[in-house]
């Protein structure tokens, strides 16, 4: 019932705009034009009023116009959210379904779960193969991301360069836990080769994983800053591992330290 709730407003606001065009703008423009051909069949462009035989034709450039426009507007919109290279949100994206989603979830006493992943020794790959390849290596991690994380309410975001951020609704400790071993061993298992690397000789990665208790209300920021403290923990142990923890002002705080 809290998934299906959670898409219902994800869909809702996704789909407004969509909604005002087609009503508004696309439907009556439609209804017009097929009123208009209907015309023309029966009858012909001499016996026609003087400009009366354009106006389907002007019609259908202007409908033709307005879709060109609206459709330029979508891709702008998704611009915006989207990470270029690979194709993943960005932390625009992240905030705009955060702003639905932690709210419900406080509602609803459902815990929030955010797993901060980074590439294990990722300058050292950019030096040994080259910037192009590790451009390769963030898609195909993007890809093991997708794989991983496939219900539609998972929030998978590039938070820029090597990390990334992915936030789990209504998902405890045991399961976030569970995801991130499953994300680190898939990518490990796909075997991109890293000489560079100190930890594999394959690339790797580190997950810091934070976990709200249910119902408390938290900020996406100390959510971030927690699960960075997690990360912090990892490479400090020697990456190629996740830690968990529990949101707690205590965590947030280290992590700005640590940072």
């Amino acid at each position: 019932m809290f998934t299906l709730l959670l898409l219902i407003m994800f869909a809702s606001v996704l789909g407004g705009t969509w909604w005002l065009v087609e009503r508004y703008y696309r439907r009556p423009l439609k209804q017009l034009i097929t009123q208009l051909d209907a015309q023309d069949a029966a009858s012909s462009p001499e016996r026609l009023p003087p400009g009366q035989a354009m106006r389907g034709s002007l019609l259908a450039q202007l409908t033709e116009r307005v879709e060109q426009l609206y459709e330029a507007k979508r891709q702008l919109q998704e611009q915006a959210i989207k990470d270029p290279l690979t194709g993943l949100g960005n932390r625009r994206l992240l905030e705009q379904r955060l702003d639905i989603a932690l709210p419900i979830s406080r509602r609803w006493m459902r815990a929030v779960s955010a797993l901060m992943i980074d590439v294990d020794h990722f300058k050292e790959y950019n030096d040994l193969y080259g910037h192009q390849a590790g451009d390769d290596c963030l898609v195909e991690i993007a890809n093991v991301l997708r794989d991983t994380f496939r219900r539609d309410t998972d929030i998978v975001v590039r938070l820029g360069g090597e990390e990334f951020l992915v936030v789990l609704l209504d998902a405890d400790e045991e399961d976030s836990v569970r995801l991130a071993e499953a994300m680190r061993g898939m990518l490990q298992a796909v075997g991109i080769e890293h000489k560079g690397s100190r930890v594999n000789d394959v690339v790797t990665v580190s997950i810091g994983v934070a976990i709200t208790h249910s119902g408390e209300p938290v900020s996406l920021d100390d959510i971030i800053a927690t699960a960075d403290a997690g990360l912090y923990e990892c490479k400090q142990a020697g990456r190629n591992r996740v830690i968990s923890q529990y949101v707690t002002k205590a965590n947030a705080s280290q992590s700005s330290v640590s940072a």
